[in-house]
């Protein structure tokens, strides 16, 4: 009986350690967010985001923010760019505050029609309500 319950908690410890590996391992070499950063900051192009699902809201401002991607504030993994909706009120130093970054704003008065800016078409990450 004893030798199954060791053998259990092994297998679980084994697949949680997999498990943990497995997401460093991606979240290191396949982050988005991070590749964004790497090619803005490397001047490859100075477009952050020009797609996704989500749009900016009606008194919605863009704001482009670089952030720490982290393991419960006890490693920092690297950082991440990306683009984030929130009301226009809320200013760059609340999001980047909500965030535990740097923000500025890219758009006070986003539009899906956007050609210029670092967010274009109105386009973010995530919408944010601080």
């Amino acid at each position: 009986m004893r030798r199954a319950i060791i053998r259990s908690i092994a297998a679980a410890a084994a697949t949680l350690i997999v498990l943990g590996v497995g997401y460093v391992t991606y979240d290191a070499a396949f982050c988005e967010r991070h590749r964004r950063w790497i090619r803005v900051n490397e001047q490859h192009d100075p477009v952050i985001r020009d797609d996704g699902y989500e749009f900016a809201r009606p008194g919605d401002a863009i704001y482009a923010c670089e952030s720490p991607d982290r393991l419960d504030d006890i490693l920092t993994w690297h950082q991440d760019l990306d683009c984030y909706c929130a009301p226009a009120a809320a200013g760059a130093d609340a999001v980047g505050r909500l965030l535990g970054g740097r923000c500025v704003v890219d758009r006070l008065a986003p539009s899906r029609t956007d050609e210029s800016g670092a967010c274009r078409h109105a386009h973010c990450g995530r919408h944010l309500d601080p």
